[in-house]
């Protein structure tokens, strides 16, 4: 499962229902996880980041396989950037996932939703 941003800021911030937090876990330890090098992005270059919320959302992302932009990924986000309407890091995010052949966790629905093919998870309803 590849985590989009904002269901990485959601389980760090315990903003998760409990059923779902509970369900994550298991995922984590159940199979590989996944994030774009784009969440890597997003969460580090927040402008009151903390050292201390750095180390941990490092700590956290050391647990997952870090998706790179591939050439396959290239391609498949210029695809979806030509067919669709969305933003250029959700649109990498999206093809990150669909290359890996992994389903995309994320509350931001409405963003990825009209991308054929991906699958999508909300962590507030696991």
């Amino acid at each position: 499962m590849v985590w989009d941003t904002n269901a990485i800021i959601f389980f760090l911030q315990d903003l998760l229902p409990e059923s779902s937090k509970l369900s994550l876990l298991k995922e984590l330890n159940r199979r590989d996880q996944y994030y774009s090098i784009i969440t890597e992005i997003e969460l580090l270059s927040w402008k009151k980041l903390t050292e201390k919320e750095k180390l941990v959302i490092s700590d956290f992302l050391s647990h997952f396989k870090k998706i790179e932009l591939s050439e396959d990924a290239k391609d498949e986000t210029i695809r979806i950037r030509k067919k669709l309407n969305i933003k250029i890091p959700d649109a990498i995010i999206a093809a990150s996932a669909l290359v890996q052949g992994q389903e995309l966790l994320t509350h931001n629905q409405k963003d990825f939703e009209k991308v054929k093919g991906l699958r999508i998870f909300n962590p507030m309803e696991l």
